[in-house]
């Protein structure tokens, strides 16, 4: 146990110190954070520079277009307080196409006679980039044409408003002591995915440097000093641990990076109830594709060859991400349900399912034992493996001699 202890800090120290880790663990979540949140605060800040807007109509909507530029005026507001949108007025619209293609306004709204029935208006623009832009006058004259037809078949507009105005459906989840809470569809759908993703991160790059470490180590023949001091089952069960605590850590910092987040955004993250059913899954699923990532080191001499292989496996486990989607929504159908039984993807289907809360603990208990034979049974193996194999060298592995291995 002495022997396995000094493996696993030499091999959490020396890979900790590493720039790749360093790199993953520090830089990768923070960029992530950027390129999800720093969009959208852009998005919410107000434009500094008055937008002109050609109108080409008829004056027999002349009506329509006063009320549409009051609309406008009154809903959309620079900073400084100064109307947002300035309308210019002209009659034909090659002169208006010309103003625009030589950037003298923004753009130009021709609206025809018959709007009315027609329902159908043109936007010109040198750009239409700017989305929110012509949206925001796209959903202002909407409404006043509504309005306007409504006027013409002496509708009351302010009746129609009140009897028109939206529903507020609330949203409650209820425990299975019966407690109620206020639903939050976020957290429901999106929080699993975050989760998962957590793990898929976190045992994807523990398992690249595990598969490294051990081909390095192979390749360059510090293997057989090592293995003069201890045994090959140890060594592996060092490097695993080792790593494992790495990916941890470096799972924790997501996490804890993650709540902080949350916490400035107001977005519910997890149920700490359910926080130790959620690290149950990330052990046993990082302890079982360490043990793959650790025999696939023993199999290869070139990184190239190594690496499009663990692509392979990476394709089996991206499989819930891909179609997180259905099974959060089905998340009782028999489809989900088959899956979350197959251990290669366990950890990541539970982990979908958990934060549907519509997981019982039956299942939990299940798929938990299922996982931990599944890692036992998956780390005995490794081990054969990396008896027979870690010393052969200049030999391409088959699968013929992996089966003679085992019966051994």
């Amino acid at each position: 146990m002495k022997s396995i202890w000094i493996i696993i800090k030499w091999e959490f120290i020396n890979r900790a110190r590493s720039k790749l880790f360093l790199l993953t663990t520090f830089f990768l979540p923070i960029f992530a954070i950027s390129v999800l949140y720093i969009p959208t605060l852009l998005l919410e800040i107000e434009p500094e520079n008055i937008t002109n807007v050609v109108l080409v109509y008829k004056d027999s909507t002349d009506a329509l277009i006063k009320r549409f530029k009051k609309k406008v005026d009154s809903s959309f507001r620079l900073d400084n307080g100064n109307p947002q949108y300035l309308f210019t007025r002209l009659n034909s619209e090659v002169d208006a196409m010309d103003s625009v293609a030589n950037k003298k306004f923004d753009g130009y709204l021709f609206i025809p006679a018959d709007i009315l029935n027609s329902g159908i208006v043109s936007y010109y623009s040198y750009s239409l980039s700017n989305i929110k832009l012509y949206n925001q006058l796209k959903r202002s004259l909407n409404q006043i044409v509504i309005e306007e037809r409504m006027i013409k078949k002496n509708i009351d507009v302010e009746l129609v408003g009140q009897l028109s105005q939206n529903l507020v459906f609330d949203t409650f989840e209820v425990d299975q002591r019966g407690k109620v809470s206020d639903g939050d569809e976020f957290a429901s759908f999106f929080i699993p995915i975050l989760f998962v993703m957590i793990l898929f991160m976190t045992v994807f790059m523990s398992g690249q440097l595990l598969l490294r470490s051990v081909m390095e180590e192979r390749t360059n023949r510090t293997i057989e000093i090592l293995l003069s001091s201890v045994s090959p089952d140890q060594l592996m069960a060092g490097k695993i641990l080792g790593l494992g605590m790495l990916g941890l850590v470096q799972m924790l910092f997501y996490l804890i990076l993650g709540f902080i987040t949350a916490y400035f955004r107001e977005i519910p993250i997890i149920n700490l109830n359910q926080f130790p059913v959620f690290m149950v899954y990330f052990v046993t699923g990082y302890l079982f594709y360490s043990s793959i990532y650790a025999t696939m080191g023993t199999f290869f001499s070139s990184e190239q060859e190594a690496q499009q292989s663990s692509g392979l496996i990476g394709i089996i486990a991206v499989l819930p991400l891909i179609f997180a989607s259905y099974f959060i929504t089905n998340p009782d159908s028999s489809f989900t349900i088959i899956l979350s039984y197959l251990p290669p993807i366990t950890p990541f289907m539970m982990i979908l399912r958990l934060g549907t809360g519509s997981v019982e603990l039956i299942e939990i208990l299940f798929t938990t034992l299922i996982l931990i034979i599944s890692c036992w049974a998956m780390m005995k193996f490794s081990g054969k493996i990396f008896r027979t194999a870690i010393l052969l060298y200049g030999k391409k592995i088959t699968l013929k001699e992996i089966w003679k291995w085992l019966k051994i």
